[in-house]
């Protein structure tokens, strides 16, 4: 397991999160949706940071000092899990959690920091934090949702 996976196991048992809350995808489920989320987001193929290479034009949020913290505003549609993506270079893919939106400001908020991918199920929408803090966003149906919040 990679630093950043048994950071995210380590907050999630702080938590007290349930199975319904966060799930950590099975190993052939995980790797198998990640190339098809990789497929459809991005240009190159696969990279370490996805946000570099977007297929679709990008849209930032302002400046936040804690990003993960306004998901919950930003997110459409927050009482339907999403894909949680982590960035986790330790690991053969990316690790995809299956996940309420309501929990992931706490779930970053408790770990160090690293990387992650917020995405609609049906691939409508992507928010994303890197590592300089900037919150990037894809999809008409987030940026129609959020057209006060973005630049």
């Amino acid at each position: 397991m990679g630093e950043v996976s048994q950071e995210i196991s380590t907050a999630i048992k702080a938590l007290k999160y349930s199975d319904e809350q966060i799930r950590l995808l099975d190993f052939d489920s995980g790797k198998e949706l990640y190339f098809k989320l990789l497929d459809w987001f991005v240009k190159s193929g696969d990279r370490r940071w996805w946000w570099e290479d977007f297929k679709q034009e990008s849209f930032d949020f302002p400046k936040y000092e804690k990003p993960f913290e306004q998901l919950i505003k930003i997110i459409p549609d927050a009482d339907k899990n999403v894909w949680l993506m982590v960035e986790d270079d330790q690991e053969d893919f990316y690790q995809i959690y299956d996940c309420q939106p309501s929990i992931i400001g706490k779930l970053i908020g408790e770990c160090f920091g690293f990387e992650y991918y917020v995405i609609d199920k049906n691939k409508d929408w992507l928010i994303c934090e890197n590592h300089h803090n900037r919150l990037i966003g894809l999809g008409q149906r987030l940026k129609e949702r959020n057209m006060d919040k973005t630049k």
